[in-house]
């Protein structure tokens, strides 16, 4: 069995290396493991959650990589598996693409978020209390956990359409806490709640990871006129140490729609304290309320990168914070319509009670709602060098103070407004930018001050 684990995981190139999480951190006492050594057996039947949980244990203070090999069928899990993380220690696993089924009802977690029924596939970290305040930080200094080659599948697992109540379960892929994370080449894929949730994190990288029908909107008798997004992301970061690092990268994110409702984001930052950097690259992202969605007390910033977003209600939404830049360059925003749970068209940024900033660049914003729909410009500084098709709605920007500077309007303006604020102190400033299928002379501003100048 080891001889054939050696020669397997010799053709897989999972590496941590630059997280600290390799054979130079984790020394091996003998060869990696392999979860059927402590009886699972991946048949899709019988209940192989005690040896995940004994395996990773294992694992973790024999200072051992975890393989969990692929099976015909998939490894089920009928609790959750809940591993505490102490100081210094760490965790690797690794598949080939090995599909684990939970159908679980138990709530063992390290940190419960929200107010439903929370079940979690594959809990790892300490224990916290509260998510607002720090609390033992110690505890997790030096901790890691990586893995790689997962399916995360939900399919066994109950779902309900319309949440009624908080007495109604949601689920969780995976919930991390450690200082270190890296999880790469995995599936999450038919869950009702989070892919991952991930805390009190420094450094965080996330590659070539797909997320498919995950997420979901928190509607109830409770929560309904004040919180029309009580859950439901593919990717949560909460409580993020100082100074993080956080890379996104090469992945897809398909939310899942429930009564033509999308999930409520995709990218969720919330309830961090310090300043910490986010850096998002070649993501794709459709079918999410918020395609990227910010809410944070800390000063932060944000590089988009070959970021595409469609099939939203808000693309970059940043809520309560003063201190964070967001750079898009070589992004692709589709606007389209929002899903009826908010008035007017789909917004491509968005500020609420923010003076967040906002930069474009090499980008193409389209545009295609319905005729003369509101688009927000707050926090809007500079679009260059990019496109803004406006399809002919006569849509307009409102709201904002903008220059647009080497950039090419296509199919804008129109007999409406094109430029608006009820700020009259606010100006567009057009510069050396062109304007195909449509003249300069068609775009108009409404109490605000718009200044073209083209060379």
């Amino acid at each position: 069995m080891k001889i054939k684990l050696i020669i397997l995981l010799s053709f897989i190139s999972f590496s941590f290396s630059s997280f600290g999480i390799n054979n130079t951190v984790i020394k091996k006492s003998g060869n990696p493991i392999s979860v059927l050594e402590f009886g699972a057996i991946g048949n899709g039947i019988i209940d192989d959650s005690e040896a995940f949980q004994k395996a990773i244990i294992y694992s973790i203070k024999n200072k051992q990589t975890l393989y969990v090999p692929k099976t015909s069928k998939s490894y089920n899990l009928n609790k959750s598996i809940r591993v505490s993380l102490s100081r210094g220690e760490k965790i690797n696993i690794i598949s080939n693409g090995a599909t684990i089924t939970p159908k679980i009802n138990d709530v063992a977690t390290a940190y419960k978020l929200t107010s439903f029924k929370e079940h979690v596939f594959i809990s790892i970290g300490r224990e916290f209390n509260s998510i607002n305040t720090l609390e033992n930080p110690e505890e997790n200094y030096d901790t890691a956990i990586a893995i790689s080659g997962l399916i995360f599948d939900g399919i066994n697992q109950k779902s309900t359409e319309v949440i009624t109540s908080y007495d109604n379960d949601i689920y969780i892929g995976g919930q991390f806490i450690a200082e270190k994370v890296a999880i790469e080449n995995c599936i999450f894929k038919n869950i009702l709640g989070y892919g991952i949730r991930i805390h009190e994190v420094s450094e965080s990288k996330i590659k070539q990871c797909k997320f498919i029908n995950v997420g979901g909107r928190g509607l109830t008798p409770f929560a309904n006129k004040s919180d029309l997004d009580a859950f439901g992301d593919a990717i949560f970061h909460a409580k993020i140490n100082a100074n993080a690092n956080i890379v996104i990268e090469d992945c897809s994110f398909y939310g899942k729609k429930s009564n033509n409702r999308r999930s409520r984001s995709a990218l969720t930052f919330e309830f961090s304290l310090f300043p910490y950097k986010v850096y998002l690259k070649k993501l794709n992202i459709e079918g999410y309320a918020k395609c990227l969605h910010i809410e944070e007390k800390a000063t932060t910033f944000f590089q988009l990168e070959n970021v595409k977003m469609r099939d939203f209600n808000f693309g970059i939404v940043n809520a309560l914070n003063d201190g964070t830049e967001v750079h898009l360059n070589n992004c692709t925003v589709n606007v389209g319509l929002n899903d009826g749970n908010d008035s007017g068209d789909a917004l491509a940024f968005l500020n609420y009670n923010s003076s967040a900033k906002i930069y474009v660049n090499n980008s193409s914003l389209d545009f295609n709602g319905k005729p003369s729909a509101y688009q927000s410009a707050v926090g809007l500084v500079k679009v260059e060098n990019s496109t803004i098709n406006g399809n002919n709605t006569n849509f307009f920007f409102a709201d904002g103070n903008t220059v647009f500077l080497n950039c090419k309007f296509v199919n804008f303006g129109g007999p409406g407004m094109s430029f608006f604020s009820n700020n009259p102190k606010n100006s567009y400033q057009i510069k050396n930018s062109t304007f195909k299928g449509s003249s300069i002379s068609s775009v108009k501003a409404s109490n605000v001050e718009l200044d073209i100048k083209n060379n």
